[in-house]
Formats: structure tokens, sequence, C-alpha cells
């Protein structure tokens, strides 16, 4: 396994009227969850102007950081929670080709 970081983005689309719903969730999680996952730099939450599509990016130390927190009681829970609510989620998991800026 890598010991370079590693990126998970993936795209969401919940139902259309569960999209509030699983806002909520999520920044639940996202704050429940802040500070206190090891191996976790950061993340950013994107949602698509028409509150359609939401693009969840999550940088790991790791590949192995990555995979230790997917199997995390706390993160298999928050999927069981918002699964219901979507229609497609899209992950994958990437590497940094190059970085200009600062996101």
């Amino acid at each position: 396994m890598s010991h370079k970081p590693i990126v998970n983005i993936s795209v969401i689309t919940p139902k259309p009227e569960c999209f509030a719903e699983f806002m909520a969730l999520q920044l639940a999680q996202h704050h429940a969850l802040r500070g206190k996952v090891e191996g976790l730099i950061g993340g950013r939450l994107f949602r698509s102007r028409e509150d359609r599509d939401v693009v969840l990016v999550t940088l790991f130390e790791s590949e192995e950081a990555a995979l230790r927190f997917a199997r995390d009681e706390r993160f298999t829970s928050h999927l069981a929670r918002v699964r219901p609510l979507l229609d497609k989620a899209v992950p994958g998991a990437y590497e940094v080709a190059y970085e200009v800026g600062s996101l």
C-alpha cells in the first residue's frame, strides 16, 4: 500500500425530496467527527447551485488511513443512515497529479 496522500472523491446525488435531509445528516457527521479521525488531513463538501448533487472530497495521509476510516463504525453507520436518501453515489480514490494554490 502507498504511504502517499490519497484523495477520496464522491459525487453524490440525493433523491430530490431528500436533499435537505441528506445535507443536514452530512453536516452533523462533519461536526461530530471534526478533528477526531486519525489520518484525515482535510475535506471539502461542494453542493451544486441547483441543490441536485454534492461532491465530497477528503484527503487522507495514506491509503491505509482511508481504508481504516472506511471500516470505522462512525463511517459505516453514517452510510447506513444516508444510503436510503440517495439516487446515486459514485466514489473514487485518487492521487494528486499537481497542485496550484490552496483549496
